[in-house]
Order: structure tokens, then C-alpha cells, then sequence
């Protein structure tokens, strides 16, 4: 459908931010654009039709939902378990082939279809306005309706990828049901693990047509992914579908992948503590559509997600479909959220709000969806909510589908209540009185072109399904009861699951939380006088080094290790020294935009300079490769670490007078490159900075009685140590407000590894 109105939309209220925050701001609409989001009404907008929010209205942009199946959504959910007394599938082609599967989804879709010919629009009608009613305007669709009706313009309610004019595309968007297939010559789950002629074509069209496509979106390794659970683990078919992605040849070429967005659809084969599988990912910029509802109904678990997430990939949500998913995305957020408060997950609010809105625009590799801001295309869903909240991420969780006061989708109202419609003039139609009271006020607008007719089209699809004994799928989460008592009973399945998540990380917490070598910050502070004074020591014992786990533990810091140089070393060498490691680089990069990284990045001018020539500073470590430039930190071994467990130990040595810059940078290259080829058993953590006259060197070892083999005295050699220390064990509350004096007396010459309680050790 034409996605404007001929007059421009001046909208006022509060816009919600892809923060999660909310400002109050007009946003100008022209052709279906944002022109202007702005704090004061916009000149020259006298023509435009003026919609002024109400004091409880927020102002949301529309989601997105790219994993659906529009063309089921009119079916109701499958209680296959309840009915059937069976329990949870291995992978797809489980129930693809189960006899119940074909006779209640299959067989019964295409006989309630046989019996509304003369309303035929409506089936696919039906799932575009249900998803526009939980506020969704753009669809994972292959534009069914379009085909239907023949109409060269576009005949969708809402956006669909299989349209790219709906976007302001030029360049496809290709949606894949299986890149690969197993032979199913035999039956499952004794699958045969070689694919089929089918699958190589499929996926070698991909790769030659990769470079003309905007985005592929393929459904890949769906099954049980083997979370919460050693037995029976992951389902070995989804495992090796991922693993031969991996392994082919079109994969290799991580540029070549990046130059057209990838998203895989559920993914559950992908080992989230695999490195290899998340480098993968990562390297190719592949993002994860996630359908928690789906996996858990079908399989009976599903990822770990916030190990992708704190991993750097994007993910984003999708309902799936009907039979077994949620009735809009909206719904499969509100589920994601109750799922992860029931692991004990730190994944934000936020962060589940933005994998349907810009984490999903991601997977298209656009951003003019999925916000409000100036060049998007105007979608908006806007919420009336009954709670008395400031608080726009609660009021998006905690409010129904009956509480939605519009959709608008290219500056046009679809959707939404009727007083709503009033400025527009727009022809309307209403739903049907069998949909239930939530709909009451709530009208359509859809042009007559689409042949549509709504209520009547509703009410043939009700008395199809009445046929087969079966209860319709209603088009409101507030007003589908079997809808609604599957997802309280799917609820109470994620509590119970919740525990066993528990206990099965318990199992595992000996692991402890191994980062990346190059996920540490190496921090070199000098005080704010020189030489330091007893106020310095006072302000890293009593406030900096116990405050740093409680400001950063909670944004993905897993091991601080502080060392303060003794107060007698050369001019030049900083006054205390740290490796400050967190999950990922790119937690270390979301703290500063959080209340409680600022606060920290701040505490350091109180405590340290950062005025040359005493200037404070910290960077990331890369690998060394034979070659040291000064004031760069390098690490020596690539491997996971957990450097709050075992022994860890600092030297800092200064040049000796009678030896040059060169010759002492020279030594130091020197001894790391002996201490790297000899990768003694035990030492598997090394890093090392070198300026022109000192150097400091940390090694971690499993245990204390490997540290005793240590080559440290390779760089001692021909230098002055200035400080050789293990670094001591020390703990420090995990709560600010908590009474606390501070650490035991700084006086110089100390090496703490600080002990906290981690973020990923508060789920367990």
C-alpha cells in the first residue's frame, strides 16, 4: 500500500530514545519521512495534521519482527504436549516429518483456507493487522499479499523484506527457510548427516549473489541447543548444520560475508563457549534472530543469549509464527525479559527492547527504521498506559495489546483507537464484535484497494475453524485465552527451567570467568603531586581500589588487579599501575554510557594526573609478533584467562644509567620473546609494556608451583628492579552504600588482586 498521506504529520508527546529514554519532541512527517525531530514546534507546519500525545501516551518507533511466518499466523497455538503426551523435539525436521504436526498445522491450514474463497485476502490480511496491532510495522514477509491481489503498487498492510521499495531499497533482501537439509532418506531423528543437491544449490546461489543482495536472513541450526543441561546437550544435527557453515567454502572470505548483511534464524547449534564459533560470527559481522518462545515450546531450551551478547553479536527477536511462537513480537520481548529474570540473566531492559527496534534494523544493514530520529521512515506505535510511571522501558513491558492507542506506519494510521483516526479522515473499518472487548474502540484503516473486508473476512475464518472443532486464533494477546494460558503455563516451565539453569552453572563455576587477553585495560596512573603523598595512598585505599569493582562489576569488570610502586623509584615510572579486565572490550566501551561508568571515569582526577609529562593513561594489549613500540602493552599468549583465580606476579624494572633507550628496549624484546617460545606449562597469561627507561611485566599461572619455573628473571637482567611482588589475594564489599573503611594501610610496594563477585556470578 502507498505507506504516506498527502499532508505532512506533526506529532507531539514523548519519543522514546533507542537508550530507552524519553524526551519530549515534536517529529514533522513529509512522505512518509521524518524530516525534523525538535524540541520547538517547526516553522511552516500549519498544513500538517497536528496530533498532540496525551500526559499517559508515549511515543515508540515501530518494531520489527524478522522472523515470522505470515502465512500461518491465522492458526491458533499447538499444545502438541498436551494433547499428544509427547515431549520435546530434537531439531525441525523432528516435527517438519511428525504425522500430528502435518494433521493439525498442515492439513487443517489449507481446508479453513479451502473455505473462505470469496474473502480470500483475509488469511494473509489477518497476520499483517495482528502483527500492526501488538506494534509492529515492519515484517519478515515474502509478500504473499501482494501476490494475491496482483496489484502492481505496494499492496502491503505493513512493511515487509520481501518489498525493498518498503524500505528505500534498491538491492533484495533475501529470506531463506534451510540453507542446508539433511538426506531424509531415512527417518529421523537416525538422520543422515551428508546434504542433499538442494541445500548446495541453495546456498551457492547465496554466495554468487551475495554482493546485489542487501541482506539474507536464513533460518540455520534450529533445534535444542543443550542450555541448562549436559544430557542430553545440544541435538548433534543442529551442532554440525552450524559447524558446516562454518567449514564452507562460500564462508571463508570474512569480507566477502560482511559485504551483505547475514543473519542467522535461531541458531542453536552455535557453542557460545566455543571461541572459534563466536570469532566466527563476530568476524563476519553475522547477527542471531532469536525466538526464545518458539525454541522453548518445541525443543525445551535455547541459547545462552547474554553470552552473544556480551560477545559482541547483534541479536534481535522474532515471533516465528503462531502455532508455536508468540502472537507479535511485542509479546516475545515481554517473554524474553520474564525468560532472563528467570536464569537470573544480566541482559537489560534496554538491551531487549533494542533487538527489536535497532538491533533488528541491523540485520538489514539499515537505520532508517527502528528510531525516531531525522531520515527514518515514520512508523510509530504509541501506548496509553494505565501505570503511573516515568519510566518508558516499564511501561513497555507492562502494558497489553489493549493498551496500544495507534500504529502509524510511513506518517499513515493503521491502527489503533478510534478518537485516534479523528483528524484524518480516513475511511475505517471496524473489527468484530467475536475478537472481544479489547478491541471495542480500536478501527483499521485500510484502502479499499486491498479488497479487504475485515469484519466479515473474520467472521468466515471463525466459522471455518468451528468446522474442525478447532478455537481461531483471535487477533489480541488480551483476548486469545488458549493463547494466553500456554504462555502462563510456558512461564511457569521458564521458572522451573530457571533453576535448573542454576544448578547447572554451579556445576560448571569451577570454570570460572576466562576473558580475552585483549579484553584488559593496562593502566599506567601517576598521582596528582610527585613525589606521591600520604593523601594519595589514602585515596586509592580507602576509596579508588575498593570503589573500582563496585562502580564496574556490575558492567562486565571480572578481574582488577592494582600494584602501588613503592615511593622510592626513579622519576618517570608511573605510581601505581593495574590490569583492569572486563568480559569484553565492549563492556569496557558500554560502561561510559551508563550513570555508574561516569561517575568512575571521573574519580580518577581526583586521585591521578593526566597533565604531561605526568600523564595517566591505559590502553588494550595487542599480541606480540617480535616487534615492541614503546608505551603499547602487548600480551604473549592468546588465551582465555581467568586472572582473578590463580598466581599472578608483577615486575617493574627501570633502564640502568650505562644502557641506551634502544639497548633497553632491545633487552625487553628480548626476554618477552624467550618467555613466549618457551610457553612453559602453567603460564598462560603474559603482558607487557615497555616505555624508553622502565618496564612492567604481569604472567599468570595456574597454580603456585608452576610459577616457581618463571623466566621473569629473563627481563630482569641488566635492569633495575624497581618492584617484584605476588600479588595478594584481597576482598572488597560488592555494595557502595555498605560500611567500610577501606583497605588494610597503603604505604608502596603493594600488589592486591581484588577479589568481587562478578556479574556472571550473580546468576548462578
Amino acid at each position: 500500500m502507498n505507506l504516506t498521506i498527502s499532508r505532512p504529520l506533526l506529532l507531539r508527546g514523548k519519543v522514546v530514545q533507542p537508550d530507552g529514554s524519553a524526551v519530549d519532541r515534536y517529529v514533522l512527517v513529509k512522505d512518509g519521512v521524518i524530516e525534523a525531530v525538535s524540541r520547538r514546534r517547526p516553522p511552516l507546519t500549519y498544513d500538517a495534521v497536528l496530533v498532540e500525545t496525551g500526559p499517559n501516551d508515549w511515543i515508540f518507533p515501530g518494531l520489527i519482527d524478522l522472523h515470522t511466518h505470515t502465512g500461518y499466523n491465522v492458526m491458533p497455538i499447538w499444545d502438541y504436549q498436551k494433547k499428544y503426551q509427547k515431549t520435546f523435539y530434537g531439531n525441525r525436521f523432528n516435527w517438519r516429518r511428525d504425522a500430528d504436526y502435518k494433521r493439525d498445522i498442515g492439513e487443517l491450514f489449507k481446508d479453513v483456507k479451502g473455505l473462505v474463497p470469496q474473502n480470500r485476502n483475509i488469511i494473509p490480511a489477518f497476520a499483517e493487522i495482528q502483527a500492526i496491532a501488538g506494534g509492529t510495522s515492519l515484517l519478515q514477509e515474502d509478500g504473499d499479499l501482494d501476490r494475491q491481489i496482483g496489484d502492481s503498487e505496494n499492496s502491503l498492510i505493513c512493511r515487509g523484506t520481501g518489498v525493498p521499495r518498503d524500505l528505500g531499497l534498491s538491492r533484495k533482501i533475501l529470506s531463506v527457510v534451510d540453507f542446508f537439509e539433511p538426506d531424509l532418506t531415512t527417518s529421523l531423528p537416525n538422520v543422515k548427516t551428508d546434504f542433499n543437491d538442494k541445500t548446495k544449490s541453495i546456498i551457492d546461489d547465496y554466495a554468487r549473489n551475495r554482493d546485489s543482495l542487501q541482506a539474507t536472513l536464513v533460518h540455520l541450526s534450529e533445534g535444542r541447543s543443550g542450555f541448562g543441561s549436559d544430557n542430553p546437550g545440544v541435538d548433534p544435527y543442529s551442532r554440525l548444520e552450524f559447524e558446516a557453515l562454518m567449514a564452507h567454502p562460500s564462508m571463508q572470505d570474512a569480507g566477502a560475508v560482511r559485504s551483505s548483511a547475514l543473519t542467522l534464524i535461531h541458531g542453536c547449534g552455535i557453542d557460545v563457549d566455543n571461541p572459534a564459533h563466536i570469532q566466527f560470527l563476530r568476524d563476519r559481522n553475522i547477527s542471531v534472530i532469536w525466538s526464545p518462545v518458539s525454541n522453548l515450546l518445541l525443543y525445551g531450551n535455547t541459547l545462552e543469549m547474554e553470552k552473544l551478547v556480551n560477545g559482541g553479536i547483534n541479536v534481535a527477536l522474532g515471533s516465528d509464527w503462531s502455532p508455536s511462537g508468540s502472537k507479535h513480537v511485542w509479546d516475545e520481548a515481554k517473554n524474553a525479559k520474564f525468560f532472563f529474570e528467570a536464569i537470573g540473566s544480566i541482559v537489560s531492559d534496554v538491551q531487549v527492547f533494542q533487538m527489536l527496534t535497532t538491533g533488528a534494523a541491523s540485520c538489514l544493514g539499515i537505520d532508517n527504521v527502528g528510531r525516531i530520529a531525522t531520515g527514518c521512515l515514520a512508523d510509530f506505535f504509541i501506548l496509553r498506559s494505565p501505570l503511573e510511571s516515568d519510566n518508558a522501558m516499564e511501561v513497555f513491558f507492562k502494558t497489553e495489546d489493549r493498551d496500544v492507542r495507534a500504529v502509524i506506519i510511513g506518517g499513515r494510521p493503521i491502527y489503533g483507537a478510534r478518537d485516534f483516526f479523528e483528524p484524518f479522515g480516513l475511511p475505517l473499518q471496524n473489527l468484530p464484535r467475536i475478537e472481544g472487548t479489547s478491541v471495542k474502540n480500536k478501527v483499521l484503516h485500510l484502502p479499499e484497494h486491498l479488497n479487504v473486508q475485515v469484519e466479515s473476512g473474520i467472521d468466515q475464518m471463525e466459522a471455518a475453524f468451528k468446522q474442525f472443532g478447532v478455537l481461531r486464533s483471535n487477533l489480541l494477546v488480551s483476548s486469545d485465552t488458549p493463547y494466553r494460558e500456554r504462555m502462563t503455563s510456558l512461564r511457569s516451565y521458564m521458572l522451573k527451567f530457571g533453576e535448573q539453569v542454576r544448578r547447572w552453572r554451579r556445576k560448571r563455576r569451577t570454570l570460572g570467568i576466562p576473558v580475552p587477553p585483549n579484553s584488559v585495560r593496562v593502566w599506567r596512573g601517576y598521582s596528582l603531586e610527585s613525589p606521591p603523598r600520604k593523601n594519595f595512598h589514602e585515596k586509592l585505599r580507602t576509596t579508588f581500589i575498593p570503589g573500582t569493582p563496585q562502580f564496574q562489576a556490575p558492567l562486565g569488570l571480572t578481574a582488577y588487579l592494582p600494584a602501588v610502586l613503592p615511593t622510592e623509584v626513579p622519576n618517570g615510572l608511573p605510581d601505581e599501575i593495574a590490569l583492569v579486565f572486563y568480559e569484553s572490550q565492549q563492556d569496557y566501551n558500554d560502561a561510559k554510557t551508563t550513570i555508574a561508568g561516569r561517575a568512575y571515569a571521573d574519580l580518577h582526577s581526583t586521585v591521578f594526573s593526566f597533565i604531561p609529562p605526568r600523564r595517566s593513561t591505559s590502553d588494550w594489549p595487542a599480541i606480540f609478533s617480535g616487534e615492541l613500540e614503546a608505551e603499547k602493552p602487548y600480551f604473549l599468549f592468546d588465551k582465555k584467562v581467568d586472572w582473578q583465580a590463580g598466581t599472578v606476579n608483577v615486575l617493574v624494572a627501570s633502564r640502568a644509567e650505562s644502557s641506551s633507550a634502544e639497548q633497553f628496549l632491545n633487552s625487553v624484546k628480548t626476554g618477552v620473546t624467550t618467555i613466549q617460545a618457551a610457553a612453559l606449562p602453567g603460564l598462560d597469561g603474559a603482558i607487557v609494556v615497555v616505555a624508553s627507561d622502565y618496564l612492567v611485566y604481569w604472567e599468570h599461572w595456574t597454580d603456585l608451583e608452576s610459577w616457581k619455573k618463571s623466566l621473569i628473571q629473563e627481563l630482569a637482567k641488566g635492569n633495575v628492579v624497581n618492584m617484584s611482588s605476588t600479588f595478594e589475594s584481597i576482598a572488597v564489599p560488592g555494595k557502595l552504600h555498605q560500611v567500610y573503611p577501606g583497605l588494610k594501610e597503603i604505604v608502596g610496594g603493594e600488589a592486591l588482586n581484588v577479589q568481587f563477585l562478578r556479574r556472571l556470578e550473580k546468576i548462578i
